[in-house]
């Protein structure tokens, strides 16, 4: 007859049969029984170790205290309380699918078959605000089983408050604050700070942006207060493989949104890019202005004759000025025509100045300072010649 061997549990000291999978007293995972091997690999480093119930099952009444993993050492354990994480994927998964296909459905028959008619619908928008909603809701529920409470009960009104208060604080009497009018709301922000706290994430941004968090801490890979609940069918990796493929098919569906939002929206956006471009030539021509200005008042450039009409020809303004995001667009040539009316008596020169520009697709035509506005800049891909012929004046460079 074969002798029995026995270990010391390395959690209680009790002493274990080599071929239980548990200690009876404590529920430490035997890491030697071919049971368990699925959940070596999370076994090392610096895996504490896993625990089930005394009866070997995953809805036993033993809880492992959070308070027992210090420092570094973080537990994984088996969720006694966190409910089946596989029914959770599957309902929020099918639920999810199911309504995003009645939405497009609808939204087919309500625009009568025209698919065209039916991408520059509401249809985008709804599948985006439903989606958002979705990541959302499923985050909560994973953020409870994370804490080792039922997924479902984040989800019921007041009783959500209460069940985090227990997960985070475990005393019966302070989790009845959330029954209590306003005090009961401002305790709330108080768990949520803690939970973010637990979560090894800023407690600050938890409280403050819970539905950026909720998404972050629950399809993340953070444990709470150092220790991973599984549930008993599936070890983490399994569980990360649910998460990764609701998000993905969230994503996509997001990413897919917003190409018909901008497909259906196609001759706004040009129209918008077009705009755009008519105030970054007229904010151009100002600057171009202004610096003329100053450069013709303080008499620091040069012409090929002397006369009263003059044109400063720039062929690249980047050339000349420095002009905010100019590398990002195509480039803009120009001309300025300064007229001077000779004073007498003692009165100064006076200079009127007209400008023109183009980059090619937008500009306008000569126009006098006075004249201008935002409203002057029209299609105008060339510049009129008349500069060329006309008296030429240059910048000093070292002026």
């Amino acid at each position: 007859m074969e002798e029995e061997r026995f270990f010391s549990c390395p959690r209680c000291g009790n002493e274990v049969n080599v071929k239980s999978r548990y200690c009876m007293k404590c529920g430490y995972l035997n890491p030697d029984h071919p049971e368990n091997q699925q959940y070596t690999k999370y076994m090392k480093g610096s895996m504490e170790g896993y625990n089930v119930g005394p009866d070997g099952t995953t809805e036993a009444s033993f809880q492992v205290n959070a308070n027992e993993t210090t420092g570094g050492v973080t537990s994984t354990v088996f969720g006694s309380k966190m409910g089946n994480y596989t029914l959770c994927f599957i309902v929020n998964f099918l639920l999810y699918i199911l309504i995003v296909g009645l939405l497009i459905v609808f939204f087919y028959y309500d625009t009568y078959g025209n698919i065209y008619t039916m991408l520059a619908s509401e249809l985008s928008y709804s599948l985006i605000g439903f989606t958002v909603f979705s990541i959302l809701n499923y985050s909560i529920q994973l953020v409870y089983m994370k804490m080792n409470r039922r997924w479902w009960m984040g989800l019921i009104p007041i009783l959500n408050m209460y069940v985090l208060s227990d997960a985070i604080y475990e005393k019966k009497l302070l989790n009845l604050l959330v029954f209590v009018p306003i005090v009961g709301q401002i305790y709330y922000l108080v768990l949520l700070f803690k939970m973010g706290r637990s979560f090894g994430y800023s407690g600050f941004l938890t409280m403050v942006v819970p539905f950026i968090m909720f998404p972050v801490i629950g399809f993340g890979g953070s444990s709470f207060n150092k220790v991973y609940y599984v549930s008993g069918r599936d070890s983490l990796e399994q569980e990360y493989r649910k998460k990764k493929s609701f998000l993905i098919t969230s994503i996509a569906v997001i990413v897919c949104s917003f190409v018909m939002v901008i497909y259906s929206n196609a001759v706004d956006i040009n129209r918008g890019m077009d705009r755009l471009s008519s105030y970054y030539i007229y904010f151009a021509s100002q600057r171009v202005i202004r610096r003329t200005k100053l450069k013709v008042q303080s008499q620091v450039y040069i012409c090929d004759t002397y006369g009263d009409t003059f044109y400063f020809y720039f062929d690249d303004l980047e050339d000349y000025f420095s002009i905010p995001f100019y590398v990002y667009r195509d480039p803009i040539k120009g001309y300025v025509k300064v007229v001077r009316t000779e004073g007498g008596d003692g009165i100064l020169d006076r200079y009127d100045y007209y400008i023109s520009m183009t980059d090619l697709r937008y500009g306008f035509p000569e126009t006098a300072e006075d004249d201008f506005n935002i409203e002057s800049v029209v299609p105008y891909p060339e510049l009129d010649p008349a500069y060329k012929s006309g008296n030429q004046c240059y910048f000093k460079r070292n002026a």
